[in-house]
């Protein structure tokens, strides 16, 4: 395998180190940047399992709640005052007979049922009705709120003596007297009290809430009667009131009565009026027989006209239809017929000059000159009906104009009579009502129906209503899962900690090679540092198998397989890379490389201690005198694997790391060594791991999820980038804690696979593993 990292000749241009093939890796950090803005976009979208990771990741800050609300409810449940119910079941219907009926008309119709049953529920929670029922019963005043509280009760009992004692309220509750003490009578009682209409019906339950049972029935049936009692009372006081409203505007209404009639009867003496309804009506009834009459002779009129115009155009009254149908003229024309016949046979004998035929026609001429005249008078009749008609229309128009004359007379002369007859009408038809209304409510007054029924009266309790454990302790699970669920959420909200490896990634700009989960560690600091030499004692372990992940993963990092110089640091200490750098050097030379590793984090040198390497020389040694390179590398427990310690401490370490003395070590050890791996320092607030970062020019980046804070990280990677640092990927360190959300499993052996949040499983089986498979 070439070099990646080594010029030909063990040059290196610039001062630096040979690059790492840049072209796959931009490809990746491509890819993870698409990534990210591919699950930016899908933000809006709820996801169901990352709301159950922070549920597991919070379950002791959830379980922590739930206890405590638990707790607290069963304290104040077990140390609360027994409470008894009284309970009574009372129907009340619509009212029913109103003093006056019209109102009762209005009520019904305007008002919906709805109002009268708010009003009665109203009524029942009235101050007035609680007055009754603690003058009745003599209810004293207990702050039951306070005793039912319990040990909580007796310190705010406490806390409100001292407080009262300190301001002096003693003093001015004590001169107040009863009239304080009568509204907080009041107020207990109707702090107390239920009312529970039933719903589709006209029931009501009443239910009073008492530390003593007999108080609670007691109380219950006191505020039933009283509301009954008080509703009776009403109804008399109504009937009492509308009976001396109705007396007072009965004398209103008779006096208004007797002034009426005798402007009446004044008026009527000086018009001297007897009965004007009679005459007018008998005056109306002699305009409608004139206007029949006139109608009748205007018929007969034109009738006539007709006729008469008839005759006149035709000139020929023979030929009129008078003429022609009367009866007399008929029976001339037969007679002139009879005589023209006989003349015509005694022509046939006689001669005209015969004295019988003389006579004959002496006869004839008689009867022409009676049908003359017959016809004249007839048509004589038919002109003077015709006149007639025309004067005895005249005559009952004149009577009809008359007749309306009088009547409008009449009419103009009774106005102001009608109008004070109507008005005496108006005042004896009120007064008749509001006598008759007067002498029913005096009747009836006080003995109206009762619209409310007491259906169960209250029975003293035989058990405490409250405090009821089980729905007690039913509320305080769920109000503990629901508050410990947003406690949970708040503080994940208020948490600024890196969770997924899909946010490392986007964060860093580079996949996530490996996985470290949460080891067991020591009670010590030294067994903690030395935590990274369990992948060479266990092979089998979690962590060995997580370094040999990560190990594959690195070798497939670049083109050309794993980088020989690599550089190990993270944002800020604690995070894991001392043990992620470890781990994966005794994993390379566990594969047969020869694997150095350079302590540089010189102020907090930890590789000395874990591979219990002597206290000799080191790189600040070789750094700042002329030790040989091969005097400051040690042989560790582990074959083919070296360390560099970091020496003896120095004031300047970002001098040290920056000079030429480091990057001749750096050279040397890449030609002498398939792997060169540098523990540098946190990235916060230290300059030297900039410098070995631009040295190694292959960075891992480890991240505590869970433990490190985004800005810090964000601004990790930033320094980072402002020193020319290529960031080849990021190592997840100590995966498993309750607080980093990440989980794990395993099968059988010692397999296992992970999912590090961002959806992507690796699955690493041991070599001897996959032979047995």
């Amino acid at each position: 395998m070439s070099d990646p990292v080594c010029f030909p000749g063990g040059q290196m241009p610039n001062g630096t180190l040979e690059r790492v093939e840049e072209s796959s890796l931009a490809r990746r950090v491509d890819d993870i940047r698409l990534g990210s803005r591919l699950d930016l976009d899908d933000e809006d979208t709820i996801d169901l399992r990352e709301y159950w990771n922070i549920i597991v990741r919070r379950r002791w800050t959830i379980f922590i709640f739930l206890v405590g609300v638990i707790v607290i409810t069963m304290i104040a449940t077990f140390s609360s005052t027994p409470i008894y119910r009284g309970n009574l079941l009372m129907q009340i219907d619509r009212e029913e007979g109103k003093v006056l009926e019209y109102q009762n008309t209005i009520q019904e119709s305007g008002r919906p049922s709805n109002d009268f049953y708010q009003t009665q529920y109203e009524l029942l929670r009235s101050r007035s009705l609680a007055r009754r029922v603690i003058d009745q019963i003599g209810l004293k005043v207990v702050d039951e709120n306070a005793s039912n509280s319990g040990f909580f009760g007796g310190l705010r009992d406490d806390f409100r003596g001292w407080v009262s004692g300190l301001f002096g309220d003693d003093a001015g509750r004590d001169s107040a007297g009863d009239d304080e003490a009568t509204p907080a009578r009041e107020g207990a009682l109707l702090s107390h009290l239920t009312i529970e209409p039933v719903r589709n019906s006209r029931l009501v339950k009443i239910h009073y809430e008492s530390s003593d049972p007999i108080e609670a029935a007691a109380v219950a049936n006191a505020v039933a009667d009283n509301f009954i009692n008080m509703n009776l009372e009403r109804r008399f006081d109504a009937s009492a009131y509308a009976k001396s409203f109705l007396e007072e505007r009965l004398q209103q209404v008779r006096a208004n009565l007797e002034d009426s009639e005798q402007r009446l009867i004044a008026y009527a003496k000086d018009r001297e009026i007897v009965n004007l309804d009679d005459r007018l009506s008998i005056l109306l009834q002699q305009l409608r027989e004139i206007n029949t009459e006139l109608t009748r002779a205007q018929a007969e009129r034109i009738e006539a006209e007709a006729e008469y115009s008839a005759l006149m155009k035709e000139g020929n009254v023979a030929n009129s239809s008078r003429v022609l149908d009367s009866s007399v003229i008929q029976e001339l024309k037969k007679r002139k017929t009879e005589l023209e016949g006989e003349y015509q046979e005694g022509l046939r004998v006689y001669k005209p000059g015969y004295p019988a035929m003389q006579q004959l026609q002496s006869q004839i001429a008689d009867v022409k000159q009676s049908i003359q005249h017959e016809t004249n008078s007839v048509a004589e009749s038919i002109k003077a009906a015709y006149q007639a008609k025309i004067r005895q229309e005249a005559a009952l128009t004149v009577r009809l104009q008359e007749a309306k004359d009088e009547v409008l007379a009449l009419q103009d002369r009774s106005t102001d009579y009608q109008t004070l007859k109507r008005e005496v009408e108006t005042n004896r038809e009120l007064y008749d009502g509001l006598l008759q209304r007067m002498k029913e409510i005096g009747v009836v007054a006080g003995i109206g129906t009762n619209n409310v029924f007491i259906i169960d009266r209250a029975q003293v309790p035989r058990s405490p209503f409250k405090p009821n454990l089980k729905k007690n302790l039913a509320l305080a699970i769920a109000l503990g899962l629901f508050g410990g669920v947003g406690l949970a959420f708040l503080f994940e909200t208020l948490d600024d900690t890196v969770k997924t490896g899909a946010d490392v990634e986007m964060r860093i700009g580079a996949p996530v090679l490996g996985v470290f989960p949460l080891a067991a560690e020591g009670p010590n600091k030294l067994e903690r540092q030395t935590l990274a030499l369990q992948v060479f004692r266990d092979p089998k372990s979690h962590l060995a198998e997580s370094a040999r992940s990560l190990r594959t993963s690195l070798v497939f990092a670049t083109s050309e397989g794993a980088p020989k110089l690599m550089h190990f640091t993270s944002a800020s200490p604690g995070d894991g890379k001392t043990t992620a750098a470890v781990s994966t050097a005794i994993a390379f030379a566990q594969a047969g490389g020869k694997v150095l590793i350079i302590d540089g984090d010189l102020r907090n040198p930890s590789i000395q201690k874990i591979f219990a390497l002597e206290g000799g020389v080191g790189l600040t040694h070789y750094l700042t005198s002329d030790v040989a390179p091969v005097d400051i590398a040690q042989a560790t427990s582990i074959p083919r694997l070296f360390a560099i310690t970091s020496g003896s401490a120095t004031p300047n370490p970002v001098e040290l790391l920056s000079g030429p003395k480091m990057l001749d070590l750096l050279r040397l050890a890449v030609e002498r060594f398939d792997y060169v791996l540098l523990d540098g320092p946190p990235v916060i607030g230290l300059a030297d791991a900039l410098v070995l970062a631009n040295l190694a020019r292959a960075t891992v980046f480890v991240v505590h999820p869970g433990g490190t804070r985004k800005g810090a990280l964000d601004s990790a990677v930033k320094r980072l980038g402002a020193a020319n640092a290529k960031v080849i990927g990021g190592v997840l360190q100590k995966v498993g804690r309750s607080s980093s959300g990440y989980g794990y499993g395993y099968g059988y052996d010692y397999a296992y696979h992970y999912d590090y949040g961002y959806g992507k499983q690796i699955t690493e089986v041991p070599a001897h593993q996959k032979e047995r498979s």
